[in-house]
């Protein structure tokens, strides 16, 4: 799948869009970065709910304050560590070269967290914007309706499966390739305050909400 949402733009453009996206959501993720372990799954949970990831389904909650049945957000992310570790330190920029345990592993992922609602399977949205804060922004983007119209994605999140998700990881790969073999790194291209975050994160910046 051919992506070109990044390499048509000038480094300005990437500057300014980088710069422009919502200020709330770049609070939401200096607060996940530099939250201690032992805080991430209180919030993981409350970080979804703001970003509404779950909507119009109703969010799982940890078991401490969940007021439905199992499986609680605990036990996902409990069951998350697994594949994370296999994942390990890839990107969406070596996603394309990766293991068939790392592609299983994706899978597994994506499994898990269409679970996230306690009515319903979790559509696209809810499931890539999971795996955005676990990688810390390695693997993104997040596939809100801003950013999969960005993308050439077409139709309602619900019928994007998991391999339509891989092949669009691929393809942002490719865009980012090609966008820093023109420009550069793109971490050097966007404002210096964001110059430490991943490219999937950062990916996600340029094209998401304003």
């Amino acid at each position: 799948m051919t992506i070109d949402a990044l390499r048509n733009m000038t480094p300005r453009e990437v500057r300014a869009a980088v710069e422009g996206f919502a200020a709330r959501y770049v609070k939401d993720w200096d607060d996940w970065l530099a939250a201690p372990r032992s805080a991430r799954p209180d919030l993981f949970g409350r970080t979804l709910r703001k970003w509404q990831a779950t909507r119009p389904g109703a969010p799982r909650r940890l078991r401490a304050e969940a007021k439905h049945g199992a499986p609680f957000l605990d036990d996902l992310l409990d069951a998350a560590r697994q594949p994370l570790s296999v994942l390990g330190d890839l990107t969406v920029l070596t996603v394309a070269q990766r293991s068939h345990l790392q592609d299983e592993a994706l899978i597994a992922l994506w499994d898990l967290f269409s679970g996230l609602p306690t009515d319903r399977r979790a559509s696209c949205v809810g499931i890539t914007k999971a795996v955005l804060l676990l990688t810390d922004g390695r693997v993104g983007p997040a596939f809100d309706s801003r950013v999969r119209k960005k993308l050439g994605v077409r139709g309602p999140a619900k019928f994007v499966s998991c391999s339509d998700w891989l092949q669009i990881l691929e393809g942002v790969g490719k865009d980012i390739a090609a966008f820093e073999s023109t420009h550069g790194q793109l971490a050097e291209v966007v404002p210096s305050r964001f110059a430490h975050l991943e490219c999937g994160r950062l990916y996600d910046m340029a094209l998401g909400p304003r």
